[in-house]
């Protein structure tokens, strides 16, 4: 009897350590054939999030990536992003990013923009010289999602994009593909776009439109020239935007929306913020006043480099 158990002790363990990969590399599998079924699954977020599971699903999404179905490639290229973002390990975000980077040139439209969409929030970093070429390859196509893809090819900061942004920038583009190409311009340094940018922006009256579109737009461009206007605008006392809180009706000052803003973005900057973009403090009007004593001694601040 002693010998039974022991035997069914062991064979609990191999199930256990053994058989998990197969069994949750299953429910990938069964994921998938539920939505090539026509079913509207929710992701299997668990499954697509644990370590030990990403050689398992990369082989299963190979496959699946391929299916007939415009459905169910949409749901590994919705698979991958989830893995790109849960994954730390250098070697499998790059076999991912792999993966992703093919959305692009899937023959369906939603299935391109859906992948520029992801692959923004990917790190420059990863991306290597062949898959920066392909990006910047895809300037001169008719995709969806282009302004993105604009923007995303600015955070590679390859200069030879420039040209293809430049034409970009030119009449007879939409106005939204042209702003997006002096906004990656600007990213790169181009001289010119900056200063049409910089234009722009101090032509515009300062208010929640201009801080929740075109305030994270400059400081999308990580030019201390485009900065320095934001320090500008925390001097000012205006209340000319309305409260986070949905419980207080009295307008605010922008300066503190545009301070959130730009904390994360200063080199040595006193002032943290959390996870949420929240400022690290307990007064708001404290935070502003320490942040306009600071820059009043830090002119020349550094603007962080996030790529």
């Amino acid at each position: 009897m002693k010998k039974i158990a022991i035997i069914c002790f062991l064979l609990n363990v191999f199930l256990r350590l053994g058989l998990i990969a197969q069994v949750e590399s299953g429910s990938l599998l069964t994921f998938l054939a539920s939505v090539r079924e026509g079913n509207s699954s929710a992701l299997p977020y668990q499954v697509l999030r644990q370590t030990q599971q990403i050689d398992n699903n990369i082989r299963v999404i190979q496959n699946a990536v391929r299916d007939t179905l415009a459905t169910v490639r949409r749901a590994c290229y919705q698979s991958l992003d989830v893995m790109q973002k849960s994954t730390t390990a250098p070697a499998a975000k790059q076999q991912i990013l792999a993966l992703q980077l093919q959305g692009m040139t899937d023959e369906s439209l939603d299935i391109v923009g859906l992948s520029i969409q992801n692959l923004s929030s990917v790190p420059s970093s990863l991306f290597n010289a062949s898959q920066k070429k392909t990006l910047i390859q895809t300037l001169d196509r008719q995709v969806a999602k282009k302004e993105v893809l604009i923007k995303m090819v600015g955070t590679l900061k390859d200069q030879s994009a420039a040209p293809a942004l430049r034409q970009l920038s030119q009449p007879g583009n939409s106005a939204k593909v042209r702003w997006a190409a002096y906004l990656a311009l600007s990213r790169l340094g181009d001289q010119t776009a900056i200063n049409l940018v910089n234009n722009k922006v101090r032509g515009i009256e300062v208010n929640d439109d201009m801080v929740y579109d075109m305030a994270p737009s400059i400081i999308y461009t990580q030019q201390k020239q485009l900065y320095d206007y934001l320090v500008e605008l925390l001097y000012s006392n205006e209340k000319n935007c309305e409260s986070a809180n949905p419980d207080q009706t009295n307008t605010i000052n922008c300066a503190y929306r545009i301070l959130e803003l730009l904390a994360p973005q200063i080199v040595d900057f006193p002032i943290a913020t959390t996870a949420s973009g929240d400022l690290q403090t307990k007064s708001y009007q404290e935070a502003l006043i320490t942040a306009r004593e600071w820059f009043s001694v830090h002119v020349d601040f550094q603007v962080k480099n996030t790529d």
